[in-house]
């Protein structure tokens, strides 16, 4: 079957990401390239309002490797998108132009919605969904996205402010949590998510599967994993699939109560674990704890899949895809 190779540049708030695909009529996308730097940008721009001089800097160097990548790769189409830290930065629109200059092809500021859209179509792509309405999650460095839908439709979408990046940025956390902290991000979580519940309020059937992507949620469930392995003794090397693994709501009050007492040497140690998402892991697992009980959710189920996927099947206006 004929393919299209597509590269997809996401712009991220804790990372610059370029994701290469061949990409097929029935929605397949096979793997061809992926390249990824942590710059952090939504830490910073919490902080300060702007994206500083030297993170400008070392992104428009990182937007370049990444562009001589897929130009390597031999790309048939070309998308780059940026969104939270840059879509709030004071001059996000000026590095924008940087980097639009080095990609020579605009980059698609998108706005919370839009986000949230994109999210959706990559998750209900990734895992099972059924013929009954789902709610996504996407737990983001700069934002949190949320869609409601169907395998055929996406019903209504919301974009809150619960990115890790930015609630560290926004508190000024240390290496670990303490108590005032751990009751603060909850206290932001519950208020922030209030837009999500209330989209749930007009689909409450939404609530009985709930799929999160992103890469805290991806790195809590090779956590879940990792524990579950050494408790059993049992297990094999490699980095472990996620994709459809269950994080019941429990399990995740177990996480955010353990990693909120460790400091980052304390959660390096642990399995599963990888150093560029220990610094910001206590956070997400406690806004991804609050957010199961403020929706009265009974737990999450893991997608690989996310707004890069869900920006390929999109620009080529593809089905809903095939894993």
């Amino acid at each position: 079957m004929p393919t299209v190779r597509v590269a997809i540049f996401d712009l991220g708030s804790s990372s610059f990401h370029l994701m290469v695909v061949d990409a097929s009529r029935d929605g397949r996308l096979e793997p061809v390239l992926r390249r990824r730097s942590f710059l952090h940008l939504g830490t910073e721009v919490a902080r300060t309002g702007g994206v500083p001089g030297d993170r400008s800097a070392l992104a428009v160097r990182t937007v370049k490797r990444l562009h001589v990548a897929a130009e390597d790769a031999g790309a048939d189409v070309v998308v780059a998108l940026a969104t939270a830290a840059l879509r709030d930065a004071a001059n996000g629109t000026r590095l924008l132009a940087r980097m639009e200059r080095i990609l020579g092809s605009p980059i698609i500021l998108l706005s919370g919605e839009e986000e949230a859209r994109l999210c959706f179509l990559g998750q209900r792509a990734g895992v099972w969904v059924g013929d009954r309405p789902v709610l996504g999650l996407d737990l983001g460095g700069g934002s949190l996205e949320a869609g409601i839908g169907t395998i055929d439709t996406v019903a209504s979408v919301a974009s809150v402010a619960l990115g890790t990046a930015r609630i560290r940025g926004e508190l000024d956390t240390g290496e670990r949590l303490t108590p005032g902290e751990r009751a603060t991000i909850g206290a932001l979580t519950a208020e922030r998510a209030d837009p999500i519940a209330k989209m749930l309020a007009d689909t409450p059937d939404a609530a009985d599967r709930v799929i999160a992507s992103g890469g805290t949620v991806r790195a809590l469930a090779r956590l879940a994993m990792g524990l579950h392995r050494s408790a059993s003794r049992t297990g094999s090397s490699g980095t472990p699939s996620v994709n459809q693994v269950e994080l019941p709501a429990d399990q995740l009050h177990d996480l955010a109560d353990r990693l909120s007492t460790l400091d980052l040497d304390a959660r390096m140690a642990l399995p599963g674990i990888q150093a560029r998402r220990a610094p910001l892991l206590p956070i997400g697992a406690v806004v991804l704890s609050t957010l199961v009980d403020r929706l009265d959710l009974r737990g999450l189920v893991v997608s690989e899949w996310g707004l890069r996927e869900g920006a390929v099947l999109d620009c080529l206006a593809l089905p809903a895809g095939l894993r």
